[in-house]
């Protein structure tokens, strides 16, 4: 009787989506200010970087300062290149970073975390629950062409947008018997242009993060193609991902770039909207006063 009408294990699955996954800061800034923290979260890409920080007992204020402080740049410079080897950037910082903040193994965390990557040895979804926590965040980050894969135990192991962009599957297997899905995928279209193409694509994009300067429109060039393409497969695996859900929070940020992290105080305060406007729901889902 006690599971029938006491609160509800509450699972949290945060979407992929690069900066527009800063958006998972402020749905938990508005759920802790109403006591509505989730029992278990699990996340994809930037989703498994913010819902391992809320694990490790990080508060939704203290990602913020952490995201407002650390400059993107310094996570991605110049000496991460790694073009030769197939990817933009190596990664080592990034994973530096990881180190940082996070402890080494899930099992040091404070609640039930799980991040999902793709292996691409075997085609199939990968879910991480325990053990080394650093790698299994670094290999669910791993866009494909940016970041270089991550080799792990006979695995080679990319991204895990690419097969569960939001892992609500993974939360009821955590344990949670109400789960919540938030989707922050973009917009996957590209702006027509009268015949001018803007040059660089990705590397300019990369350039452009590493001097501090906007993004310039997507356009139809091969790279934006590639990233609308990209975007629309996101979201409709995303659609799949999610018919599991009790209910699903969907920010309003489709219309900001993966690589725009200089737009985090957006992100972040679409985040909160969506949450207050979701939070009658979710306390009654969770059955929480």
């Amino acid at each position: 009787m006690m599971t029938l009408f006491g609160p509800r294990r509450f699972g949290l699955a945060l979407g992929s989506g690069s900066a527009r996954g800063l958006a998972h800061i402020g749905v938990l800034k508005v759920l802790e200010a109403e006591g509505l923290e989730p029992d278990v979260v699990t996340g994809t890409s930037m989703g498994a970087i913010v819902g391992a920080f809320h694990a490790a007992g990080y508060s939704a204020a203290e990602m913020e300062e952490i995201a407002l402080e650390n400059d993107v740049r310094s996570m991605v410079g110049l000496v991460d290149v790694a073009i030769s080897k197939g990817a933009m950037l190596a990664g080592e910082k990034v994973e530096a970073f990881l180190r940082e903040y996070l402890p080494p193994t899930f099992e040091e965390l404070r609640k039930p975390f799980g991040c999902v990557a793709v292996d691409l040895t075997r085609d199939t979804a990968v879910a991480f629950t325990a053990g080394d926590l650093i790698t299994a965040v670094r290999a669910s980050i791993s866009i494909p062409v940016v970041f270089l894969p991550v080799r792990m135990d006979g695995m080679l192991l990319v991204d895990g947008y690419v097969a569960d962009p939001i892992p609500v599957r993974l939360t009821r297997q955590l344990g949670a018997r109400v789960a919540v899905g938030v989707d922050v995928s973009g917009s996957g279209t590209v702006t027509l242009t009268d015949g001018a193409e803007r040059g660089g694509g990705l590397v300019a994009d990369v350039r452009a993060i590493m001097k501090g300067d906007p993004l310039p429109e997507r356009g139809t060039d091969g790279a934006d193609i590639i990233g609308a393409v990209s975007e629309g497969l996101e979201r409709r695996l995303a659609e799949v991902s999610v018919r599991g859900a009790d209910h699903v929070l969907r920010p309003e940020v489709s219309a900001i770039s993966g690589f725009e992290f200089h737009r985090a105080p957006e992100a972040i305060e679409a985040g909160e909207r969506a949450a207050l406007a979701g939070l009658g729901r979710i306390r009654r889902l969770a059955r929480r006063r």
